[in-house]
């Protein structure tokens, strides 16, 4: 009967501790935006994800416009 708790408790432990690494891992990562207004005021004017949206929009029409050209 010993050995299944302690086999339970060792996945447990393995999981708890997977979740915990997990977490550290999302929690430091960090997301930098370089902001399109850095010139005017250095400071990103309006929602992340709009930035970011209006970001890739550029990318997008300027590789249009270079294989254009």
């Amino acid at each position: 009967m010993g050995v299944t708790r302690l086999e339970r408790k060792g996945r447990k432990n393995k999981t708890v501790a997977k979740v915990r690494v997990a977490t550290i891992k999302r929690l430091k990562t960090k997301v930098t935006v370089e902001s399109p207004n850095k010139e005017v005021s250095g400071v990103i004017v309006g929602d992340v994800s709009d930035v970011i949206s209006n970001i890739a929009k550029a990318k997008k029409k300027e590789a249009v416009a270079s294989e254009e050209n």
